[in-house]
């Protein structure tokens, strides 16, 4: 296997390839022949795939060294050891296994097969009743969430690290418990699996959910959030003894409701839920993550805003429209950059469809130089005239007459409400004839861009 090093200076090579034939294309003023296309295509594809192989083998090579360090300096995990040495070892004491057999002695009760003794004294100990058929997870605070985010925004490469770290448990200490679920006299602590691979998942598959502001709170009641714009207001000069004058700023404020969304049923075979060796707790917070990530990133790009959430394209303002209906120049590039006010390119960012990023990597300033620039430095993303992007798969996937393609400015002046309450729902009889058993979880939510008037995000939207 190539090393780190090794893989760079092959993706260094792959983007200088990228950037040539995007010049001669430009150079020539010409389309692609159907030859140069299919090698284009493949090249892109290349750099991808690279960029994401990179990410996973710096964090292999992390969690490498920071085992070896552990191992040979007590004092580097100390923030990993608990604040009562040997509690978790106590008979008396639920561990993280207990946790996950409580919740596969959930899963499988439908069956009609007896839990064997580990899950017995698992739910003992936690005194938890399997045979409740809803579970009420409290999913983890919105300063914690944003631990997860920062580590997720770059690529999904960050994912498969993020979550190759949660397993092997190299992660701060306030990711471990990222859940709770009440049981008969109080709350216990989910174990990581379940809801990291939910809380994770919903990122990976969510760009919406990777660039948001994410507030979470403990009701579903509604949530004013205040703005104020004092643009157009200045200082003044002032002699002495003179009275200052008077300058309001303008308040509104935007209300988030708790609109209801569900995974849909997840259907799971009698055969599997007897399968010791088919990890049910972890695929089920895998799939139901990736379920809830992707309409949670629809409505959140493209809700009207009608009794569901208000999508970052519907919610931007106009801040270029371009010549062609079927083409973009760098030019209305940086025109739709400067039509951001300059407080809010502190921070900013673009983002457009995967398909669109594939267009505008071809494209060339008038000094026939990339806008488009390859990164292979670890942690840092590529960039689009010096700035990051994101790829969201919900927004216009072509150059196409009135779509809106591209969107730049602070993404994260978005705001997602969450309901830190979420329900996990098991269907024993629904499908009993299939000898089957449904699960599906419900999260409140709602999503809207804060803006006061000022225009923090704006669009690019085609003739």
């Amino acid at each position: 296997m190539p090393s780190v090093k090794e893989m760079r200076e092959q993706g260094a090579g792959l983007a200088n390839k990228i950037t040539e034939l995007a010049g001669k294309i430009n150079e020539e003023s010409r389309d692609f022949s159907a030859e140069e296309k299919e090698n284009w295509e493949k090249l892109n594809k290349d750099y991808d795939d690279l960029k994401g192989r990179i990410g996973i083998a710096e964090r292999a090579d992390k969690i490498k060294v920071d085992q070896e360090r552990t191992v040979g300096d007590p004092a580097v995990g100390r923030d990993l050891i608990p604040a009562n040495p040997g509690a978790e070892d106590r008979a008396d004491q639920p561990t993280d296994e207990d946790r996950a057999l409580a919740i596969q002695a959930w899963c499988q009760i439908p069956t009609g097969e007896e839990l064997n003794e580990r899950q017995i004294n698992a739910c003992k100990k936690l005194e938890f009743n399997p045979n409740r058929r809803i579970l009420r997870l409290a999913l983890g605070t919105s300063d914690l969430l944003r631990n997860i985010q920062r580590k997720v925004r770059s690529s999904h490469a960050a994912l498969d690290g993020l979550m190759d770290q949660i397993e092997s448990r190299q992660y701060s200490p306030e990711m471990r418990a990222l859940s709770a679920v009440t049981g008969t006299t109080g709350a216990f602590t989910i174990g990581p699996e379940f809801v990291n691979q939910l809380e994770v998942n919903m990122l990976a598959f969510g760009g919406m959910l990777q660039v948001a502001e994410i507030k979470r709170t403990s009701t579903g009641a509604d949530l004013p959030w205040p703005t104020a714009d004092d643009t157009t207001n200045t200082g003044e000069q002032i002699g002495e003894s003179t009275a200052v004058s008077e300058a309001a700023p303008t308040f509104g404020q935007t209300i988030w409701k708790a609109y209801k969304f569900s995974s849909k049923m997840i259907k799971v075979p009698t055969e599997l839920l007897e399968d010791s060796a088919f990890n049910l707790v972890s695929e089920l917070g895998r799939m139901m993550g990736e379920r809830l990530g992707r309409i949670t990133n629809t409505r959140c790009t493209t809700g009207t805003g009608a009794a569901t959430c208000k999508g970052l394209v519907t919610a931007a303002t106009l801040g270029k429209t371009t010549a062609s209906a079927t083409a973009i120049t760098p030019a209305e590039i940086l025109a739709l950059i400067h039509s951001v006010d300059p407080a809010y390119r502190i921070s900013a960012r673009f983002m457009f469809h995967d398909n669109v990023l594939l267009y505008l990597r071809q494209l060339v300033d008038s000094l026939g130089r990339p806008i488009w620039q390859a990164s292979m430095e670890g942690g840092e993303p590529d960039r689009l005239y010096g700035y990051p992007y994101t790829v969201n798969q919900d927004m216009a996937s072509s150059v196409a007459s009135t779509y809106k393609t591209i969107l730049f400015g602070q993404l994260n002046k978005y705001k997602i409400r969450q309901v830190r309450d979420m329900r996990v729902r098991r269907l024993d009889e629904r499908y009993a004839e299939y000898d089957q058993v449904a699960f599906i979880s419900y999260l409140r939510q709602d999503g809207n861009l804060l803006d006061a008037g000022t225009a923090p995000v704006k669009y690019m939207q085609q003739a």
